[in-house]
């Protein structure tokens, strides 16, 4: 028996990859009328206080400019979610800190996903070895299905690759 899709937990990290897994999540949630629940991870950026000013100035400026990071990403992820929203779509944004494929999975918990969607540069070889893919690791330990959607161009060289030579 297929299990019912009512809640698409949809990871965004605002790139062109995940614009385009949004596209896909957008029609399936139409298509059998789920709702969306818009996901992104801040990744606070590493930061050693004893490395930097030893007068504490230079401490309160950096964490005022990840302060401003944070909430300019918090800004575009309610932008984001009202624009699925203008479709005809429930959604529910989420803002979380951490590490994006460990916070992916624990918030597919705290929703209880059916499944989740997710954009992948698609990288190969050393890159991927050296890197980690955060849509592999997802998937691996996911509680639900997850749909990972490659890059359009990328798989059109692909594509072409395998035609050989014109």
């Amino acid at each position: 028996m297929m299990a019912i899709l009512r809640r698409i937990l949809m990871a965004t990290d605002f790139s062109d990859y995940s614009k385009e897994a949004l596209d896909h999540a957008v029609y399936l949630a139409k298509k059998i009328g789920a709702e969306i629940y818009l996901f992104h991870v801040f990744e606070q950026p590493v930061y050693n206080p004893a490395a930097s000013s030893r007068i504490g100035a230079g401490n309160i400026v950096v964490l005022e400019w990840i302060k401003a990071v944070r909430e300019k990403e918090r800004r575009k992820l309610m932008a984001l979610a009202k624009e699925v929203g203008r479709k005809g779509i429930k959604v529910h944004p989420i803002l979380k800190e951490g590490i994006p494929f460990y916070e992916i999975l624990r918030s597919a918990e705290e929703t209880s996903a059916d499944l989740i969607v997710l954009g992948t540069q698609g990288r190969t070889g050393l890159d991927r070895f050296m890197m980690g893919s955060v849509a592999e690791r997802v998937a691996q330990k996911a509680p639900c299905p997850v749909y990972v959607v490659r890059p359009k161009a990328r798989a059109a060289i692909k594509k072409r690759k395998r035609a050989g030579p014109d």
